[in-house]
């Protein structure tokens, strides 16, 4: 599937090497945002596309994104994986770098890593 959105840069801490479980960001260095409000200039495909998610969390907007593909079976809701997305461009949707929520679990693992 073809997209079109807004080229963002991943930032990640190598340190601890990949904590997505081979989410969409430990397999690139840039993605293509898309979402309401995102220009659509950059062409991108499922690879390398995330979507923007807002939530209200507390009576404050909370920023995040996931990837466009559909998450695999038997796993919960994407979740952090320890990196984000930024861009300089004065479209981009934050003053602030935002979370990817690329990492999937399955169930029993989740209830295992869960306390």
């Amino acid at each position: 599937m073809k997209t079109k959105g807004l080229l963002v840069y991943i930032y990640r801490c190598n340190t601890f090497g990949d904590c997505t479980a081979n989410g969409i960001s430990s397999k690139q260095d840039r993605l293509i945002l898309v979402g309401d409000g995102i220009p659509e200039i950059f062409d991108g495909d499922e690879t390398d596309t995330v979507k923007l998610i807002k939530r209200n969390i507390c009576g404050r907007e909370y920023l995040h994104v996931e990837p466009i593909t559909i998450k695999p079976d038997n796993s919960v809701s994407a979740m952090y994986g320890g990196n984000f997305i930024y861009s300089c461009d004065n479209r981009f949707p934050s003053n602030y770098p935002i979370p990817i929520h690329d990492r999937y679990e399955s169930f029993e693992a989740y209830k295992g890593l869960s306390i």
